[in-house]
Parts: C-alpha cells; structure tokens; sequence
C-alpha cells in the first residue's frame, strides 16, 4: 500500500491515528496495554494491505473497523478462557456504543493534534495533567518547576487550545479536567 517511498506517508497515518485508535480500543476493553497491541495489530495490518486507499476517510473506517474486530475477538477469546461470572460478555457492546467510543476517539485524536502544537514547556504540562492525570505537585516535581509555572502553563495551554480546538473537543477537554 505505502511501498518504501510512502514510508512518510505511513508514518503520517500513524502519528495521527495512533492515539485515537489506542483510546478508542481502551473505551472497549478497558485495558490500556491490551489497546496499544489492538493499534499496534491494526497498524501493521494496514502497512500489509495491498490495496490502496485513495482518501482519508477510507484510511479512517478500516482502522476503526479493524480496531473494532480485535476488540471483539480479544472479548471473545478473554470470555472463554475465563469461566468467572465478571467476564466481559460479547454482547454487551452495542453499535451505539461503538459509534459513541469512535466519536470521542475523534474528538480526542483532534485534541491530541492540538496538544502537539503548544509550546513545548505548555505542552509537557498538559500532557501531563490530562493525558496522564498527574497532579500540579507531581509535575512540578517531574519537570522541576514550580506549581505556580505549572498552574500558568496549564492556564496558557488550555487558552491556546481554547482557539485552535472546536467547540465539541474543547468541552471535550473540559470535562477530563
């Protein structure tokens, strides 16, 4: 599908799917690590695909589409091998639900895009705070600043943010605050 010369275009495609496609995964099987391999499979399948696809959007529906079959087969074979009564059962995913989790992985993907265009002392702050949920203290002590820097480059970032996101993905953001 890429061939060595589309190598970059690869790589494109990756940056920015990857993290929607991991989130998206992870709102299934609520597994982190589980949901990165699912992407990492998905992704490699792509690179495999002999066909080409001519635009965004078919890109877009096979990666979702397969990330949702992985999904599915990883609940299917996590229900039989475990005969525990709080196994994750086939069914309980409904389409909406999928359709649900492929919108927020979205709205995530384009946040994570913006997130990548903030400075870059902005851009560890938020990363920290939002992707990883850590505490003003505990950035302050990671990136060995103050907690008032960390507070304002919050304040900074969620401003710039702010006029790049939509108004969907910006309250969005707000409610991981």
């Amino acid at each position: 599908m890429f061939g060595t010369v589309r190598t970059s275009d690869f790589n494109s495609v990756v940056k920015q799917y990857y993290p929607a496609i991991v989130f998206f995964a992870e709102k299934i099987i609520d597994n982190h690590a589980v949901a990165e391999e699912i992407a990492q499979d998905v992704f490699v399948k792509l690179w495999e695909q002999e066909q080409n696809f001519d635009n965004d959007n078919n890109i877009r529906n096979f990666l979702y589409l397969s990330a949702r079959n992985r999904c599915l087969n990883y609940i299917r074979d996590t229900k039989r091998k475990q005969q525990r009564e709080e196994a994750i059962p086939l069914s309980a995913i409904s389409e909406d639900e999928i359709t649900n989790n492929i919108i927020l992985a979205e709205v995530w993907r384009e946040i994570a895009i913006a997130i990548d265009t903030l400075p870059e002392q902005c851009r560890k702050v938020i990363q920290l705070s939002f992707q990883e949920g850590k505490t003003t203290n505990e950035i302050a002590s990671l990136l060995e600043i103050t907690e008032s820097t960390v507070r304002n480059q919050k304040a900074r970032g969620l401003s710039l943010l702010k006029k790049s996101l939509s108004n969907k993905a910006f309250s969005f953001l707000l409610l991981l605050l």
